[in-house]
């Protein structure tokens, strides 16, 4: 899944443009998606808060994040087959492994699953969307919701859904451009979300997908 140029609507004017691979998390790479997790959300509009235990511990399982749906990152794409010959779509090179930098990543949940709040039957939760502080403003977050849409809809369900806080308003700007809608009826079933505080208000939004026969 590559998305040239990864520019688009709210990419910084003058911003190096490269192109971008979004690809499932290999498990060598677990620790450094849940580093990732990490460095986005503290570098984001809730940075300040405390984080619980039980928010540290569902950031840094992302093996049970990739057995609950699926586990994106995205990379540059700059022809690493090249320089260190065949890669995988999970990054392996033979036996090696490719010594690629994580721009972004995004969880994909099932409803159910550990770590989904506000899936239905039927629904994919997106979730932990989180980009590199040193990498923003290069169309990376946008990059891996589209992918997350397109890896949702291979999964077979009918909408993706997601919330975030009030506060975030570049997010709710990149789901709206891309078709998000407002759910004003729906909240997270725990509010705020393992480790938020319950005074944030979540704003819900779902994406419905196209059904094919």
């Amino acid at each position: 899944m590559s998305a040239p140029g990864a520019g688009g609507a709210g990419a910084r004017p003058g911003a190096e443009q490269v192109s971008v691979r979004v690809r499932p998390a290999a498990p060598h790479e677990f620790d450094r998606v849940a580093d990732l997790v990490e460095l986005g959300f503290r570098n984001g509009p809730y940075g300040h808060f405390p984080v619980s235990a039980a928010r540290t511990a569902l950031v840094r399982d992302s093996a049970g994040r990739a057995a609950a749906g699926a586990l994106l990152v995205a990379v540059e794409d700059r022809g690493v087959e090249e320089e260190h010959g065949a890669v995988d779509e999970r990054g392996a090179v033979g036996d090696a492994v490719a010594p690629v930098s994580l721009l972004g990543t995004a969880s994909l949940l099932r409803a159910g699953e550990a770590g989904s709040r506000l899936a239905q039957p039927g629904e994919i939760e997106l979730r932990l969307i989180a980009v590199d502080p040193a990498a923003r403003g290069r169309g990376i977050g946008e990059a891996l919701v589209r992918a997350a849409l397109h890896v949702a809809a291979e999964m077979g369900a009918g909408a993706v859904v997601l919330d975030t806080g009030s506060l975030n308003l570049p997010a709710q700007r990149l789901y709206e451009r891309i078709g998000f809608q407002r759910q004003h009826d729906r909240v997270p079933t725990r509010l705020g979300g393992p480790g938020s505080p319950d005074e944030i208000p979540p704003l819900v939004y779902s994406y419905p997908l196209p059904q094919h026969p």
